[in-house]
């Protein structure tokens, strides 16, 4: 019989900690995405390359290099975004910001597998009316359904990295 570890204890981030980090992710995001359609837009117009923005561009090329290239943007940033920050660091800039941070249960980083299985994850809230997120709000280690799914906490940041 082996003895009991005892369980490590954290300060668990609370739902509205977590809720206002992922509405900062969401501007962020936002803006990049206002960005990338101002510089398509406009940059052709300033005369920084050839084309018309992305509405004209759809509706002159149809399914173009440039068309594919703008959706896998628009799909492939905000997985880039989570899977990136949460796996070199355990925190996306709004977490940052709310000084909270992504661990394995067992209080290890994330690695980038982890990360990408916990974007999956929030897929799935997104899918539930964002019930995966609301049942953070309720449980005692404040774990959402995507952190359930892949076995992560959100804890207060103590700065140690």
């Amino acid at each position: 019989m082996t003895p009991e570890r005892p369980e490590r204890e954290f300060a668990y981030a609370g739902f509205w900690a977590r809720a206002a980090a992922r509405v900062i992710d969401l501007l962020i995001i936002l803006a990049v995405f206002n960005l990338f359609f101002l510089l398509d837009r406009y940059g052709a117009e300033a005369g920084l390359w050839a084309g018309g923005g992305l509405e004209e561009g759809l509706a002159r090329e149809g399914f173009s290099a440039a068309t594919v290239l703008r959706g896998v943007f628009f799909l492939g940033f905000p997985i880039f975004y989570y899977v990136y920050l949460h796996g070199s660091c355990g925190q996306t800039f709004g977490k940052m910001a709310l000084r909270i941070r992504v661990l394995n249960e067992d209080g290890s980083p994330v690695d980038y597998r982890k990360a990408l299985v916990r974007w999956f994850g929030y897929l799935l809230c997104d899918l539930t009316l964002y019930f995966g997120y609301l049942w953070a709000a309720f449980d005692a280690r404040k774990q959402g359904l995507h952190d359930r799914i892949c076995r992560t906490i959100v804890v207060r940041d103590d700065g140690r990295g």
